[in-house]
């Protein structure tokens, strides 16, 4: 019996040990820089960041208690929400500007930087350069293929 255990334990222990990576599939960002805006700071978007989510109408609304549920009464919208570099910041944004693949006219988009009750805080940004309309309009491009 003692024999038994002992050439278990050996058996046991000589075991080569093989370990499999386990590796998070995370999507590559992929910056696409569409030069100056305005004021001469580079804008860049992360073309892999771009998606389609459900939001709130009113990002105004901190709704702690059922946000995206069905059970609240609060009305919701489609957005294409997507991330972007300017003058070296990292933001994340979404818009409604988009209209099938196409930019529509008098576009805009919303960001934030501060976040008021683990609530974002966001402000409008008017794509008023060549550089912000062409990012923007590239953002409504791939909206198209991520549906």
């Amino acid at each position: 019996m003692q024999l038994i255990k002992y050439t278990i334990a050996i058996a046991i222990s000589s075991l080569p040990i093989f370990t499999t990576p386990v590796l998070a599939q995370t999507k590559q960002e992929k910056w696409v820089d569409f030069g100056q805006t305005n004021n001469g700071e580079i804008i860049k978007l992360n073309e892999s960041s771009v998606k389609f989510e459900i939001m709130l109408a009113d990002d105004t609304l901190n709704n702690e208690d059922g946000f995206y549920s069905d059970n609240d009464k609060y009305p919701k919208v489609k957005v294409v929400v997507f991330e972007y570099n300017i003058g070296g910041r990292k933001r994340n944004a979404y818009t409604k500007s988009c209209n099938r693949g196409k930019l529509s006219a008098n576009s805009s988009w919303k960001t934030y930087t501060t976040f008021i009750d683990y609530w974002p805080q966001y402000f409008l940004v008017e794509a008023d350069s060549a550089a912000s309309q062409n990012m923007l309009r590239r953002v409504c491009t791939l909206s198209l293929s991520n549906q």
